[in-house]
């Protein structure tokens, strides 16, 4: 039976290891990080429309707000069925990456609407700075910061040392820096040359290649169920 290591949040690893068990993967998961809320008080700020770039920027949202008046962006299509799934109804979908999301909002909104940008501690792309430079008014605010573990489980490290996992996944570039790391700190580097990484953009890709890897195969598209289907055609 093949294997498989889920490297995100505990919540969408579950959510994803039911689809891939289907697929008859044998399922482990090792979050290499965890969330914290945080609670800023945006009741002052101006604003006409939300840009999104990930679910836990809705998901803290939702803590500190309520789920209407407030037209949101997303990335992509699960970012968007998180916020339906929180009460939010007016949001529109990049069905993206980030670099795709920038475009998306170019060409459809006017520089006269002003954004409020709900992000992490920690982005790859400074979407503020894109949008800036062509006229757009984007305010920021940090709705959440996650928690980096410092050392993998004993499990996982078994579990990796004694070759029971085939692939692992990646869903985000944070992700696959974090894992590389621990994996490096580990002194666990050498066996991962037996397995396969599949990553979701080109961007995760790049930040694996600290790790020499079996291969490492890219998604089709930037999605969520792109990586999904890549995987599944391997079982």
């Amino acid at each position: 039976m093949k294997s498989i290591l889920l490297t995100r949040l505990l919540s969408d690893s579950l959510d994803t290891r039911g689809v891939l068990r289907k697929c008859g993967y044998k399922v482990y998961m090792e979050p290499v990080f965890t969330i914290k809320y945080l609670q800023p008080d945006i009741s002052a700020y101006e604003f006409n429309a939300i840009i999104s770039t990930s679910k836990n920027s809705v998901k803290a949202l939702s803590r500190i707000c309520r789920a209407d008046n407030f037209p949101i962006i997303t990335v992509g299509n699960s970012t968007m069925q998180t916020a339906k799934d929180l009460g939010f109804s007016d949001i529109v979908s990049a069905d993206s990456n980030v670099d795709g999301l920038i475009s998306f909002i170019k060409n459809h909104y006017s520089v006269a609407v002003k954004f409020l940008y709900i992000r992490g501690q920690e982005v790859s792309c400074d979407l503020k700075k894109k949008l800036s430079e062509d006229g757009f008014s984007v305010r920021e605010v940090i709705l959440y910061k996650t928690i980096i573990k410092r050392n993998l489980t004993n499990r996982c490290k078994n579990l990796l040392s004694g070759g029971k996992v085939n692939s692992v996944a990646f869903f985000s570039s944070q992700t696959a820096r974090i894992f590389c790391s621990l994996v490096l700190k580990s002194g666990l580097a050498h066996v991962m040359g037996n397995v396969i990484a599949y990553a979701m953009s080109k961007n995760i890709a790049d930040n694996l290649k600290s790790i020499k890897w079996k291969k490492i195969t890219t998604s089709r598209l930037p999605t969520q169920e792109s990586l999904i289907d890549i995987i599944n055609k391997d079982c």
